[in-house]
């Protein structure tokens, strides 16, 4: 619960322009909220440049109407590690812990990206918003837009609401997922999110299971996707995906591990969701980062615990509407992908889905029309319902 009391970032000096950086005022600001055991902390309009900040428990980040709160492009204000650089807006173990208003966070991601893309061997970029093993957050209303690298990771979290937040970056920019949650009890809902890698990608811990989402009425643009993984070793489980539309992302539906990464992925259900020139409808793959040229290429390996299953995918009510592919499927050969329905799924695409060691797989009420060659392209595959 957040105390009922405010502090507003001027009070403590800050000042509103896109030149002076709010080093000193920003972080005291936090520091009064923290010592008064909580409250609001109201970031007006106008733009206020910052470098890094750590949040704290039972407090309000609120950013009002017209306010920004600028991230610094300079690399040197972000301390390094040897794992990489600082994130920009951060919290560890903290609770009751909320980001609303109808304001921007904007990282600046411009100098990052230039950096990323003279040396791919970089170190982590930041991410915009981290929090690791908070639980009871909120995050409502907000941009997001432009950050180093991922936007929001609300890491190891449970009780998480995400919604009516845009997410914005431009389709060429390196690495910039929108959300990456890990951890339990997540609603994500009404959001908007159009940017350079996965729109979504929910991310397992090595150790830790990711279970019981909500992700709902939300408007994916461009970007890589709703993505699970990559990797799912702690395991993913009831998770429902519903009324949400994607619009030129490169892939709709997207389960994406691999060998040694590998875990339960159980109960996920897909319904209403509306696809326009997406480029793979439906992605479910045990091989990423690349596929292989023929099914026939990989011959089958031990099963171990860290072998990708699956059970229980559901995927109804769904178009998708002038795709290059309808799809594709491919599970490995000691163990394939199994326990796939549609039901009144109907894609239009220019080639077939593909289906590759995968078993009970079935189709009900749904279609497929390309417009040339086969509508399914089969490999040691087990599928009812085709027509």
């Amino acid at each position: 619960m957040i105390p009922v009391k405010i502090f507003s970032v001027i009070d403590y000096g800050a000042v509103s322009d896109d030149k002076t950086i709010n080093t000193l005022a920003l972080p005291k600001t936090i520091d009064a909220v923290r010592q008064a055991g909580g409250g609001t902390l109201i970031v007006p309009a106008g733009q206020f440049l910052t470098g890094p900040l750590v949040l704290a428990s039972s407090m309000n980040l609120q950013l009002a109407k017209g306010a920004v709160l600028l991230i610094s492009d300079d690399l040197a204000v972000y301390p390094l590690s040897r794992t990489g650089y600082q994130d920009c807006l951060t919290a560890s173990d903290a609770h009751d812990l909320e980001i609303s208003g109808e304001g921007t966070i904007n990282g600046q991601g411009v100098a990052w990206w230039k950096a990323f893309s003279a040396n791919n061997a970089m170190l982590h970029r930041p991410c915009l918003i981290k929090f690791n093993h908070c639980t009871r957050v909120e995050i409502t209303g907000i941009k997001l837009m432009n950050s180093p690298m991922f936007h929001l990771v609300p890491s190891r979290c449970t009780n998480v609401t995400i919604k009516g937040v845009t997410i914005t970056a431009p389709s060429d920019s390196p690495n910039t997922d929108g959300i990456d949650p890990s951890g339990s009890n997540y609603l994500i809902d009404g959001c908007t999110i159009d940017t350079g890698d996965d729109n979504i990608a929910l991310k397992p811990g090595h150790t830790e299971k990711s279970q019981n989402y909500a992700i709902t009425h939300c408007d994916f643009q461009h970007g890589h996707g709703l993505s699970i993984g990559s990797g799912s070793d702690g395991g993913v489980e009831n998770i429902t995906v519903r009324n949400c539309t994607f619009e030129e992302t490169t892939a709709g539906i997207r389960i994406k591990t691999v060998r040694g990464r590998g875990g339960l992925i159980q109960n996920i259900t897909y319904d209403h969701l509306t696809m326009n020139r997406v480029k793979n409808p439906v992605e479910i793959v045990d091989y990423y980062p690349e596929l292989l040229q023929t099914p026939t290429d990989d011959p089958s390996q031990p099963v171990t615990p860290l072998t990708p299953t699956f059970a229980g995918i559901t995927i109804r009510n769904m178009t998708g509407a002038e795709s290059p592919n309808a799809g594709t499927i491919w599970g490995l050969p000691e163990m394939p992908i199994s326990g796939i329905t549609f039901t009144n799924v109907h894609i239009s695409a220019a080639k077939g889905m593909r289906i590759y060691h995968a078993r009970d797989i079935h189709f009900s009420g749904s279609g497929i029309t390309v417009e040339s060659g086969e509508k399914f392209i089969l490999s040691d595959a087990e599928v009812s319902g085709l027509n």
